[in-house]
């Protein structure tokens, strides 16, 4: 059996997981609520953060058991570091094939704006499995400088007067890292809580210096490891 796994917070990676599932009519479950983890082939859909593989990815390939292994990650447009290689050395199973695909960076409230058309390579590959290599990718001198400190700092989640303390984001929390709206020091800033509270109540806030790293020179690189 042929399974699609994905990680997502703003619902970015989220969006592409279902586009492959329905060009591959493979299904497809999100790594945090899914203990299922023996496949034949598994295509793992996840966002970069800070140039690295987030933590529930990682413990994710960690415990994942296939035989075969793909890996699509979406990032910002700012930069995917060296994660397709990362995702390779932690995880076992034979890598077939990785691609890096740019989308609008959560942090900026940006569309996910795919070009699902350049992804036929990828489905493909897929479709007809060999062994690929991953290359090194390059990442900014400062990509490994307290990465989930640095975004703490950064990006602030508030509650707003909408919440009805339902208890939803602690339920959906990958790192149960909030309760009715008050997040501790475990958020990773993925905000799936934000995204996912049905009262609309809880926000985000970038500070000077997060908008400046965000609006500095970006990428629109699709980048295959077939």
């Amino acid at each position: 059996m042929d399974r699609i796994f994905y990680f997502s917070g703003s619902g970015k990676s989220k969006r592409l997981a279902r586009f492959f599932s329905k060009e591959l009519n493979i299904e497809c479950f999100d790594i945090t609520k899914t203990n299922d983890l023996d496949t034949e082939t598994a295509i793992i859909v996840f966002p970069v953060y800070c140039q690295n593989l987030p933590e529930p990815v990682i413990d994710f390939f960690k415990r994942l058991k296939a035989e075969k292994v793909a890996f699509a990650a979406t990032y910002g447009k700012k930069s995917y570091g060296n994660v397709i290689e990362d995702a390779v050395k932690i995880s076992s199973g034979k890598f077939i094939g990785g691609v890096c695909v740019p989308c609008g960076h959560s942090f900026l409230s940006e569309e996910d704006d795919f070009d699902f058309k350049k992804l036929t390579p990828f489905i493909e590959r897929i479709k007809n499995p060999k062994t690929a290599f991953p290359e090194k990718g390059r990442k900014d001198f400062y990509a490994d400088f307290v990465p989930a400190q640095r975004t703490r700092i950064g990006v602030k989640i508030k509650k707003n007067d909408n919440c009805i303390n339902c208890g939803k984001c602690s339920e959906n929390c990958p790192m149960g890292a909030i309760e009715n709206g008050t997040i501790n020091k475990n958020c990773i800033r993925c905000l799936r809580c934000v995204s996912d509270c049905p009262e609309k109540a809880l926000e985000f806030q970038t500070l000077w210096f997060m908008k400046a790293y965000l609006l500095a020179e970006r990428k629109n690189e699709t980048k295959f490891y077939l």
